[in-house]
């Protein structure tokens, strides 16, 4: 009987040190699983710039998984966020850039394809608007200089 203890007590010691041989590796997902449910909840909280921060940490360390695909997925839209008060339409246009360059048959790729070309209408948009913005400042000013002459000012 003693003998038998032993033998089972070796037993799951050694299978407590071979985990990941005998799970098939499983432990290796627990990891940037558990930093991408944390990442996740930082987003949700709107705490932006840690949750950016934490996804970018994971695309640095599963660079060729869809733990990566994912969090690059995550880091734009988070910079174009309703509820982000420093949306940043250039940084989300390179990051989906990037997913779609590393990623282009990811099942997100559709969604970055929309994101990014609502983002370059937007930035578009933005850059007319300033230049007509500066276009009537420029006629306001001609305006008051012809309304001066009038005066005779």
């Amino acid at each position: 009987m003693k003998h038998y203890i032993s033998v089972l007590t070796l037993m799951a010691f050694f299978a407590g040190g071979c985990t990941g041989l005998l799970t098939g590796g499983r432990e290796d997902q627990t990891a940037p699983a558990i930093k991408s449910a944390e990442a996740k909840k930082l987003l949700e909280d709107h705490r932006y710039p840690e949750s950016v921060a934490a996804f970018q940490k994971i695309a640095e360390e599963y660079p060729n998984s869809d733990w990566a695909a994912n969090s690059i997925y995550n880091i734009a839209t988070a910079c174009v966020s309703v509820e982000n008060p420093r949306k940043d339409y250039a940084q989300a246009l390179i990051h989906f850039e990037e997913f779609l360059n590393r990623y282009p048959q990811h099942e997100r790729a559709a969604d970055a394809r929309n994101w990014r070309q609502a983002i370059k209408v937007s930035l578009d948009l933005k850059k007319e608007n300033e230049r007509l913005l500066k276009n009537i400042e420029k006629l306001k000013q001609l305006d008051m200089r012809q309304e001066q002459k009038r005066l005779g000012r």
